[in-house]
């Protein structure tokens, strides 16, 4: 009788045991990526402020390297200016030739 009873609950005590098993591999699993995730949150943090800081360069190097902005800082840091008094005059005359 006690082996009919053993056996009618052996379903039962493979579902109990399969439970308890999965449970423990779950804990397991959990303890093992839980220090991982958080790693990977304060990575991902640091990777978006440093993209961030990449852009803000970015844009301030493109506003340095702007030809107004070098032509100012010639103007009033190096007292460099374009002579822009200079006019180009072009006379055509057909009768007039080049000597060789």
């Amino acid at each position: 009788m006690k082996t009919y009873k053993t056996r009618k609950n052996l379903p039962v005590i493979i579902f109990g045991f399969s439970m308890i098993a999965f449970v423990l591999s779950q804990l397991v699993i959990n303890a093992v990526l839980n220090p991982l995730g958080t790693e990977l949150q304060s990575l991902n943090k640091e990777k978006n402020f440093l993209v961030e800081e990449n852009r803000l360069m970015e844009e301030q190097v493109a506003k340095t390297s702007s030809i107004t902005v070098i032509k100012k800082l010639a103007d009033k840091q190096l007292d460099i200016r374009s002579q822009s008094d200079k006019s180009i005059i072009y006379l055509e005359q057909s009768a007039l030739l080049a000597e060789k």
